[in-house]
């Protein structure tokens, strides 16, 4: 006799996958939209002897990134880092092309088989719905953490990927930055 359910058993109401927030305190699992990142131009150059003492237009673009540095990093007053490491967030509707632009695509990143992405379900909180949507490892910004936390002030309340999905994520972000390229290959048996 088995007590308990079965893994197929539980649902979103068991465990919620995002939490609504609206103060300052940045935690890792934080989405925050339309988040200004700055683009560098790639004619920048370090050799132009006017590059470092020259005002330098830096466009900037508004994306949706989530929050990848560690909470305990960003806690007030006890700050360990000065910046806070992003990566961006695309929602599976805005894809239209190209990588993640299949099912095949999705379902594959969803098992782990592309470790350059990770996806997140879908968010059906009220006046927060979000279709499933991809962490995309390749595209990593950082930003003050001072200006990191103005960001929800202007933009309101936010939404927030709760544990154990954060972990998840986290631990995704962890095996794609510690993967190692062997320079020759064990044999096929």
């Amino acid at each position: 006799m088995t007590h308990g359910r079965n893994k197929g058993d539980y649902s979103h109401l068991d465990y919620p996958c995002y939490e609504i927030v609206s103060d300052d305190d940045i935690q890792q699992g934080d989405i925050l939209e339309n988040c200004p990142v700055l683009i560098l131009p790639s004619e920048l150059s370090l050799s132009s002897s006017n590059t470092r003492t020259s005002p330098y237009e830096i466009p900037w673009e508004g994306r949706d990134v989530i929050v990848l540095s560690q909470s305990c990093d960003m806690v007030k007053g006890r700050e360990k880092i000065p910046e806070v490491l992003l990566c961006c967030l695309w929602k599976k509707s805005d894809i239209k092309e190209g990588q993640m632009s299949s099912n095949d695509d999705w379902n594959k990143a969803r098992k782990g088989a592309m470790p350059g992405f990770h996806v997140l379900d879908r968010c059906d909180l009220e006046g927060f719905k979000r279709d499933f949507s991809v962490v995309d490892f390749r595209r990593v910004h950082s930003l003050p953490l001072d200006f990191v936390r103005n960001v929800p002030g202007e933009l309101g309340e936010r939404i927030r990927l709760l544990s154990p999905y954060r972990e998840h994520l986290s631990q995704a972000f962890a095996r794609f930055f510690m993967r190692v390229g062997l320079p020759v290959d064990i044999p096929e048996f």
